[in-house]
């Protein structure tokens, strides 16, 4: 039996008009009238009783209204499930990033999109080592986070990133290209991200200065990159910062100096937790390592 048919009758039924029906089945009246004429041939049964007012359920109509609705639901089913069996589900995959993927991380999930659109990817703005806890807690399948990592993560590098002095431009008083910018640790006091919001960056600043010999005034702990910059911009003191940060600073009151030597650059790449079995996760990873490039 035609499911179009049935609908017609379960839509007339409904509405008890032919004209409203034949709106919301966008065909003509005299289409659904036809319709509605077939099924009552095959079936041999007067569905409707017509008159000016329009068009209601004869006994033998009300009684099996239920059932062709049941059969439509039913219907409806198996569609879904045969469409199921040939064409791909979407999965869902959720991805952890920070200010040091902010660059690349739209366009290159916009490239995966286009080659694999049945795998979504949402993605969540958090520290590294928020990053890691939810990738060993199987809340994140993948994260774009800072390398190197300890298993079980597991992780391909993607870029890399640096440590960069940021000054307030009204600060500067050399730009010469082979200029020490460790000269303004003697003048001017660090403005430092708290340790709980960026714990690797931190552990990495305190290396840094170790490694330097350098013991710059603490002005303050600022709880986000943004925050520091803000300070610098007034002329409050100076930070140390990752290269990304340019794509938030503003540019006419910072400057960010580069910095050289140990503890200065680190990679950034794609980082999972090899515990955890994903097929969708491993073809994502294998596509944007192998079929993306994110410079």
């Amino acid at each position: 039996m035609d499911t179009r048919l049935l609908n017609a009758f379960v839509v007339l039924a409904d509405t008890g008009h032919f004209g409203e029906a034949s709106k919301q089945l966008c065909i003509s009246q005299p289409a659904l009238t036809k319709q509605i004429k077939t099924l009552e041939s095959q079936l041999d049964i007067v569905l409707f009783e017509r008159g000016r007012h329009g068009a209601k359920l004869t006994q033998e109509g009300q009684y099996l209204l239920n059932q062709a609705q049941v059969v439509l639901r039913e219907s409806h089913i198996l569609e879904k499930q045969a469409r199921q069996l040939v064409e791909p589900q979407k999965v869902s995959l959720y991805a952890g990033f920070g200010l040091s993927s902010l660059s690349f991380i739209t366009s290159l999930l916009a490239k995966f999109n286009q080659i694999e659109p049945n795998i979504s990817v949402n993605i969540d703005d958090m520290s590294s080592h928020k990053m890691e806890e939810k990738l060993l807690m199987g809340e994140l399948d993948v994260a774009f986070s800072r390398l190197p990592v300890m298993p079980p993560l597991q992780g391909i590098a993607l870029t890399q990133e640096q440590l960069m002095l940021a000054i307030a431009t009204q600060h500067i008083t050399v730009l010469e290209a082979d200029y020490n910018p460790l000269h303004y640790f003697d003048s001017l006091g660090l403005i430092l991200l708290a340790p709980e919001k960026g714990k690797k960056l931190y552990q990495q600043i305190h290396a840094f200065l170790q490694q330097h010999k350098l013991a710059p005034r603490l002005l303050q702990q600022s709880q986000d990159i943004q925050t520091q910059l803000a300070l610098v911009a007034a002329g409050l003191g100076i930070a140390l910062v990752p290269k990304s940060a340019q794509l938030i600073c503003d540019k006419q009151r910072v400057t960010l100096l580069p910095l050289s030597g140990l503890y200065t650059q680190w990679k950034i790449g794609v980082i999972w937790n090899s515990n955890i079995k994903n097929k969708e996760r491993d073809l994502f990873i294998k596509i944007i390592t192998e079929k993306i490039d994110i410079k």
